[in-house]
């Protein structure tokens, strides 16, 4: 696949974590078998992806941070992959980006898109989404490192750089060049860098209840999110505490099904992944978000709830406004919407975003 021109470069201060971490990663060895490519992929003439894995190796946590408690996750990686993969999900090795095992599914055919999942999220949130889009796009899903069923970054660099390098690495391993990208809170933050950063790459973007921008008028910096994550405190380790974090984030209780509350409470438990998370969500970015955004060229569409928890429905708005060089943009408040909007409102936020890409890209 030919490789991409210089991409416009963007002053970004990174935040610098309070604490040195020191995350040494044993990668167990691999055995690689080949993955089909798929047709559409066979169809435009793309290269074919680097081999993938049936099954992942299984990954070894992190070292515990000077001054900080040892991880007191009990589930194993055995444990974990035999309970939430099933078959389609895929695992790749991706060498341009750290090594990374990175867990993805790729569903249907047509234009390509990508869902980057939140803070708190893994690739399943994205199910009743990918059941409708799947019937006229190809719908490339992942779960980001430390989250879902991938592995830690062996280097223990978890920037936002590092996340925009596994994007390029796993589309580059799907032979896909272009494609639109979805992203909520913390996942809105990597796409709407994305988006401003690989301009050639990027045919469209959504943004749900995105992180990145702080509103009202203190300097344009970026709001430094607390993710519930973050802190990790021991009560997100047990059912009654996960369902009240995501009752949080999640306005119709009803939502908060015994079976999200279960996979959440999981895949917090197995063992390392605390350390991992803590590592992954330290290193939001400060910097100027809106010069940033200012370098988006795609169509973007921004998803809101106006009783979004610590995400003023204004903010949506100085997403729309830092956008001023986008081909157009499309803003929708849900009037008593929260946080997580594909959670709480699938079949309405997911017929939003197919009117928008329906305007937007041809599908099939």
């Amino acid at each position: 696949m030919p490789r991409r021109g210089p991409e416009p470069m963007l002053a970004m201060a990174m935040v610098t974590t309070r604490r040195t971490f020191a995350a040494t990663i044993a990668c167990a060895a691999l055995v690689l078998a080949p993955m089909p490519m798929p047709a559409d992929a066979q169809a435009q003439g793309a290269a074919t992806p680097a081999a993938a894995t049936a099954l992942p190796p299984i990954p070894q946590p992190p070292a515990t941070p000077p001054g900080e408690p040892p991880s007191a996750g009990n589930i194993s990686w055995e444990e974990i992959l035999a309970k939430y993969s099933d078959p389609d999900s895929r695992f790749a090795l991706l060498e341009g980006a750290d090594g990374i095992r990175v867990h993805y599914k790729d569903q249907g055919q047509g234009p390509a898109l990508l869902l980057v999942h939140s803070s708190v999220g893994d690739l399943k949130d994205w199910d009743p989404w990918v059941a409708v889009l799947s019937k006229h796009y190809r719908v490339v899903r992942l779960d980001l490192p430390a989250f879902g069923l991938t592995g830690p970054v062996p280097s223990g660099n978890y920037s936002i750089d590092r996340y925009l390098t596994l994007v390029d690495a796993l589309m580059d391993h799907l032979g896909i060049e272009r494609f639109a990208i979805v992203g909520t809170s913390y996942g809105g933050l990597v796409a709407f860098r994305y988006a401003a950063t690989r301009i050639e790459r990027v045919t469209a973007l959504v943004l749900a209840s995105s992180a990145g921008v702080e509103y009202g008028g203190r300097g344009g910096t970026t709001e430094r999110v607390r993710s519930p994550v973050r802190s990790f405190k021991p009560e997100l380790k047990t059912p009654e505490g996960m369902e009240a974090m995501l009752k949080s984030l999640v306005n119709d209780p009803a939502r908060v099904t015994p079976e999200l509350v279960r996979r959440k409470t999981d895949y917090f438990n197995v063992v390392g992944r605390d350390r991992e998370a803590f590592v992954a969500t330290a290193l939001y970015e400060r910097g100027n978000p809106q010069r940033v955004l200012a370098h988006v060229r795609a169509p973007a569409l921004v998803l809101w709830g106006d009783s979004s928890r610590g995400l003023s429905a204004e903010t949506a708005q100085a997403f729309v406004d830092a956008m001023k060089h986008s081909k157009r943009t499309q803003k929708i408040v849900y009037a008593g919407g929260g946080h997580l909007l594909h959670i709480e409102r699938p079949e309405q936020t997911v017929k939003d975003v197919e009117a928008f890409l329906r305007r937007e890209l041809p599908r099939r």
